[in-house]
């Protein structure tokens, strides 16, 4: 089985795993100073973490070369035979080779590795290429030098391999099928739970050092079909667009005074709709416990998700970037776009971060993401005991809201101090499945989903109650919401709107907070905002997405996108852009059309979305 041909083909796929270290050298010594601040052993890592991405990439590449050098029938070391492969095996990675190269510079520009949007600018090539080719000239000669030797040294048979005796077929094709699903999941990129992505190359502080992890061909390939998003021009200037969005970078600074030390816990509350809340719906809900911390805190009647999906909230709670792109941020070609998560800015400040989701490592990304967002430590299903992960497993997603966040309450406990903890909680996700032991102890409701309500909010109170008992508790801000919406029974909710509102509440066990309206309107993308508000933080790396809850001046907004319209919530109108530019007005909030025009709003609107497309294109995001 182990015969010249398998060991020609390991030696020429050998050959290219050396080519893509010396292109990731090259990438790294021509664009050092991105990647100065790292280590010598960090950015050792980085580089022995990009074998398998390297893996990835080639065995994609050159699939249909391996194919063809085991193939089970005929002489494959027939001379001519291996001529027709040589020539496949250059052809096949000549594109990528030069496209590593051009990366070299490119990612100059777009501070990222290429991924699909080289389609969008093939014409711009076209047109420039003559200065292109006077001006990086150097890469044209590299690129050729590479390729000479990449034919030169290219490892052939000689003349007696051709004479060889094979394996016989049914040996060749059994070695095939073995080689293939070998191929395969080195293409996944392993046994975990999600398909390798380039996410996934962040797990290294710095995090630019995901991007010389990375190699061009990886994220290319991984763009393909992917959506990119078209670029606006509705303001051409940059001061035009910030006074349309009223928003002045900077605008963050920290009032006179002490940094607050507070903790910080962020609570993500599974598919809590806010037609399911009490206190948002005149005492008619299934959460009396939420509704008995709002007595008590700040609960906004007006607030609203800036997507629909679990996958999507994320960046919008940690880093303020909300969902306005068909597909969500954590998947889309521009994950790896330089992002300033509130963890990041907490860690400059010498917090600990951590965040905790019951559920599979891996899930939907969560741990790549918040690693991104500046979380040091992930809590997943894995880190859970393993003496008790089979008594308190739903049987489906993870570990039931009970046990896990008493769990959570002792690791607190355990944290150094000061510390931002995000906990995302799950057993209100279909199939809605509640502890047996639990079963008819809350009210069933309407919809199926209304049980597992009471159950979590019930978990959400026993957190409470030992969470009471530490000595972190009482010196910590809670922000409390839920991902997205779920099933409506309830006719005010079944509307634009209403697919998107969500409790947020504010709570600290000993601090009186302002006095906020609480009628403002709210969203994710604020939440950001409001903790570095409220520790006074000093940072210019906050998106202009969404502003302060704690700022009584600024009535609030809400954005997303509904996957036909980019929307606009504010508290005296909701605008709405079609993808033909035609904006229509409602009124605030029982969406009847708007008898006047708001040029405002539309014009606010418009900036937002230039923003966020031309931001997440050219990533820049953040204003230097």
């Amino acid at each position: 089985m182990f015969d010249i041909s398998l060991k020609l083909l390991l030696r020429r796929l050998g050959m290219l795993f050396g080519l893509y270290m010396l292109l990731r050298v090259v990438f790294y010594l021509l664009n050092y100073s991105t990647f100065a601040e790292a280590g010598f052993g960090t950015t050792l890592l980085a580089f022995l973490h990009g074998l398998r991405f390297d893996v990835a990439a080639i065995f994609a590449v050159n699939s249909l070369f391996i194919l063809l050098s085991l193939f089970p029938v005929g002489n494959t070391l027939n001379p001519t035979y291996q001529r027709a492969l040589k020539w496949i095996f250059i052809l096949s990675n000549l594109p990528f080779i030069a496209l590593a190269l051009v990366d070299v510079e490119f990612f100059k520009f777009i501070g990222r590795r290429s991924s699909n949007e080289i389609f969008a600018i093939t014409d711009d090539i076209i047109e420039q290429f003559g200065q292109l080719v006077t001006y990086y000239w150097y890469l044209i000669l590299g690129f050729a030098v590479l390729i000479y030797a990449l034919a030169k040294v290219y490892p052939k048979t000689g003349q007696q391999a051709s004479k060889a005796t094979q394996p016989n077929v049914w040996l060749r094709g059994v070695r095939l099928i073995l080689v293939a699903g070998f191929i395969v999941l080195g293409i996944r990129g392993g046994l975990q739970l999600k398909p390798l992505r380039p996410s996934h190359a962040f797990v290294l502080e710095p995090a630019a050092l995901g991007h010389l992890t990375l190699n061009s061909p990886f994220t290319f390939i991984k763009g393909i079909g992917q959506t990119k998003l078209e670029e606006k021009r509705y303001f051409t200037s940059d001061d035009a667009l910030l006074n349309a969005m009223e928003f002045a970078p900077g605008a963050y600074a920290a009032q006179d005074g002490p940094i607050k030390k507070d903790n910080v816990v962020i609570l993500i509350l599974e598919s809590f709709a806010a037609e399911y809340v009490g206190a948002l719906n005149h005492g008619q809900g299934y959460t009396p416990f939420l509704d008995s911390l709002a007595t008590e805190g700040i609960l906004f009647r007006n607030a609203f998700a800036n997507g629909r999906k679990s996958i999507e909230a994320l960046p919008s709670i940690l880093a303020g970037v909300p969902s306005l792109m068909l597909e969500p941020f954590i998947t889309s070609p521009y994950q790896a776009n330089n992002v300033y998560g509130l963890g990041t800015l907490l860690q400059q400040q010498n917090y600990k971060t951590a965040m905790f989701h019951g559920a599979a490592n891996g899930s939907m990304g969560f741990n790549d993401f918040s690693r991104r967002a500046g979380v040091q430590q992930y809590f997943g299903m894995d880190e859970y005991p393993e003496q008790l992960r089979k008594n308190d497993f739903d049987g489906q997603w993870g570990i039931f809201d009970e046990p896990y966040l008493q769990y959570v309450s002792k690791q607190l406990t355990e944290f150094e101090k000061p510390f931002m903890a995000t906990i995302f909680t799950l057993s209100s996700h279909q199939p809605y499945t509640i502890p047996d032991k639990y079963k008819n102890t809350f009210p069933k409701g309407e919809l199926e989903i209304h049980e597992s309500i009471g159950y979590a909010d019930y978990a959400l109170k026993e957190f409470f109650q030992s969470a009471a008992k530490q000595p972190w508790y009482h010196n910590t801000l809670f922000i409390i919401t839920a991902d997205h919406t779920q099933k409506s029974i309830n006719p005010a909710y079944q509307n634009e709107l209403g697919h998107y509102r969500v409790p947020l509440l504010l709570f600290h066990p000993a601090r009186r907070l302002p006095r906020i309206n609480p009628d403002k309107v709210a969203q994710h993308a604020d939440i950001p905002a409001t903790v570095v508000d409220y520790l006074n933080l000093p940072t210019d790396k906050l998106l202009p997405f969404g502003h302060s809850l704690l700022d009584d001046n600024f009535g609030g907004h809400a954005i997303f996108f509904n996957g036909n319209a980019y929307v606009l919530v504010q508290p005296n109108v909701v605008a709405e852009l079609k993808a033909n530019d035609a904006v229509s007005f409602y009124t605030f909030s029982d969406l009847a059309p708007s008898p006047t025009t708001e040029p405002k709003a539309a014009q606010k609107l418009k900036a937002l979305l230039q923003y966020f497309n031309n931001g997440m294109v050219n990533n820049r995001l953040y204003f230097d």
